[in-house]
């Protein structure tokens, strides 16, 4: 526990829409926490772990106090470990909620994905030609480029075959790349983040329709709790929000849901 009147965590949670709540839904902050979220436009474009924690790291304000913990989303969970490696000092405390790892095939699914909301469609021998195991290992930056090189190429063309000229299908394009390069560089930061080993404590919050084994870590002290609630809900859960302030050495009172007071340490 990290007991402290105001504790500062640090939040990975990847900006855009989605269907599934967000960490900002957990209400922490109406308990004492102060959340800073690290995942704020610009976004990095570094394919290292290292190097994507260091920029983030470059935009917590000074004066912010002691971190008792880094707390990340889904695919931002390896990224969590290189942060809390970053801050130097005593290790914090990770809370990892549905945490999952980035692999290739993962990686190979989402190119797909947005290769198909151009309505174009590549054989198994294409996407593995693309998106190569090779190049993700031994030349990320190389890896990203390429991707994001053809998803640009491929993404023009669609536009002006259906009927945008030239000025428009540029703009779009340029936006739509944008964008990917943003999540595949978080993506392939993440795959290339050292998770282990970690000397500190990690609190593992999974939802209950989750795979359990969707991400591992080797820990000093590590917990892992599955929720009564839906990946959906997981980050506004009271189960959830009850369990991190728990961590934090913050717990809730059953009737009121106020922080109880800490009694000095003897």
């Amino acid at each position: 526990m990290y007991p402290s009147d105001n504790p500062v965590v640090l939040a990975l949670d990847y900006p855009g829409y989605r269907k599934e709540a967000r960490i900002d839904e957990l209400g922490l902050d109406r308990h004492g926490v102060r959340v800073h979220g690290l995942l704020r436009g610009p976004l990095p474009r570094a394919v290292s772990g290292a190097g994507y924690a260091a920029r983030l790291l470059a935009n917590v304000p000074s004066g912010s106090g002691p971190v008792a913990a880094v707390a990340a989303y889904c695919a931002s969970a390896p990224l969590a470990f290189e942060v809390a490696a970053a801050l130097g000092g005593e290790p914090p405390m990770i809370v990892l909620f549905d945490a999952e790892a980035t692999s290739l095939d993962s990686i190979t699914a989402d190119y797909r994905a947005r290769l198909g909301g151009l309505g174009i469609q590549l054989d198994e021998q294409e996407l593995s030609e693309r998106v190569s195991a090779a190049a993700l290992a031994d030349d990320p930056e190389r890896f990203v480029d390429q991707l994001t090189g053809e998803l640009a190429r491929r993404a023009r063309a669609a536009l002006r075959a259906a009927g945008a000229d030239e000025a428009e299908s540029a703009a779009s394009a340029t936006h739509v790349v944008s964008a990917y390069t943003d999540w595949l560089s978080h993506l392939v930061a993440a795959h290339h983040a050292r998770t282990s080993p970690w000397e500190g404590e990690v609190l593992r919050l999974a939802s209950a329709d989750t795979d359990p084994f969707g991400f591992a870590c080797a820990a000093g002290r590590q917990r892992a709790l599955r929720l009564n609630c839906d990946r959906f809900e997981l980050l506004r859960s009271e189960e959830t929000r009850t369990a991190v302030l728990e961590a934090l050495g913050l717990p809730l009172t059953p009737d009121t849901g106020e922080r109880t007071a800490r009694c000095p340490a003897a």
